[in-house]
């Protein structure tokens, strides 16, 4: 009989670290992550983590501190307003975006791979900037492909060839993020599209596939305004930036911090047309490994270092709290945080859960 309670007390405390660390297998496929600093050295520190549970199903976090208190800030995926940040009294603050959303979560409408994060000030100013790194899943030979699937289209990335041979279709849109194929499942929740224009981002009503086809961004929301898809102007005057791409560089109009956080060449003010970036060299994009933290082979959110040493409590967990206070507190859409391991952390991603841990996920606790 006492055996009998010890088994079943282990296999219960094997479910319990399975919940708490809120990761399995599905969310293993790719991950990245890339620190956002303060373009004026002001002490604002931030983090963006991205993982993929498929090349069409993913989720965005976004952790800050050092904001002003009980302010709300506005984040901006490359020139596109994708959704606000509401920090507590604190100075903390946080923001999940899901291709699935539920509950507070934002949509993820947009491919973060490579794009330039931005968190912006009401008054302009930009308090923090960062560029994801493209990581393994975005080579320039592959396509976004629609195969037939039980639940509807699934969107893979393929080379035109593998797509071909599978029986799928290529989409006009770049990324399968977000889903861009006609019968793709529906999201639970309703979604605008920004979709580029000379004077800016255009909000329109469009379904996801609709909006990725036409190049644009898809956002949490019920009804276009004029400050749907378009960011308040950044404080500091904006200049010709060729940045890195595929075809070598575009120019795009960002300040002379972002152009510099995009790896991009400063060409100087003025408009982009006529195109000042023919024969341009980028300056080339952030490295992309930037998994930093003093976790022994951590992955995340510690205080700066080279990866190697006894992690002191990381970040996540000295925001948790005010988190926590932030989501009961104001209705805009700021993600929750769990916070049960004991090293107190927990980004809303729920997979940053410890202080001391020396394993590779931040979950707390020695192993």
């Amino acid at each position: 009989m006492q055996s009998s309670i010890t088994i079943k007390s282990a296999l219960l405390a094997i479910a319990a670290v399975a919940v708490l660390c809120g990761r399995g297998p599905a969310w293993g496929r790719e991950r990245l992550e890339q620190t956002l600093t303060s373009p004026g050295g002001a002490g604002t520190l931030g983090r963006v983590r991205l993982q993929m549970r498929s090349d069409s199903d993913g989720r965005l976090v976004l952790v800050a501190r050092g904001l002003a208190p009980d302010q709300t800030y506005e984040v901006i995926a490359n020139s596109v307003k994708v959704g606000t940040l509401r920090a507590s009294g604190g100075g903390t603050g946080a923001v999940r975006f899901r291709t699935r959303p539920r509950g507070r979560d934002l949509m993820l409408g947009f491919d973060p791979r490579g794009a330039l994060i931005t968190l912006r000030a009401a008054d302009g100013t930009d308090v923090l900037l960062g560029t994801l790194p493209t990581g393994s899943g975005r080579s320039p030979d592959k396509v976004a492909c629609c195969l037939p699937d039980d639940g509807g289209q699934e969107c893979e990335d393929r080379t035109a060839d593998q797509c071909a041979a599978a029986g799928g279709v290529v989409a006009a849109a770049a990324s399968c993020l977000p889903n861009p194929c006609d019968g793709a499942p529906p999201v639970s929740t309703e979604v605008l599209c920004c979709t580029p224009d000379d004077s800016g981002p255009e909000c329109e009503d469009r379904t996801p596939a609709q909006c990725a086809a036409r190049g644009g961004t898809v956002i949490s929301g019920t009804r276009c305004a004029p400050d749907s898809c378009q960011a308040v102007p950044p404080a500091d005057p904006q200049i010709q930036c060729c940045v890195p791409d595929d075809r070598g560089a575009e120019c795009e109009d960002r300040t002379a911090a972002q152009c510099a956080a995009q790896g991009g060449v400063d060409m100087g003010p003025g408009t982009c047309s006529p195109d000042p970036c023919t024969g341009a060299t980028p300056a080339g994009t952030p490295r992309a490994d930037d998994h930093g933290g003093r976790g022994r082979g951590g992955h995340g959110g510690g205080e700066a270092g080279d990866d190697n040493g006894n992690g002191s409590k990381t970040y996540y967990g000295a925001v948790a709290a005010a988190l926590r206070a932030t989501t009961r507190s104001t209705p805009t859409p700021t993600a929750r945080v769990d916070d049960r391991g004991r090293g107190g952390a927990g980004d809303p991603s729920g997979d940053d859960r410890g202080g001391r841990g020396r394993g590779t996920d931040d979950r707390g606790g020695h192993r």
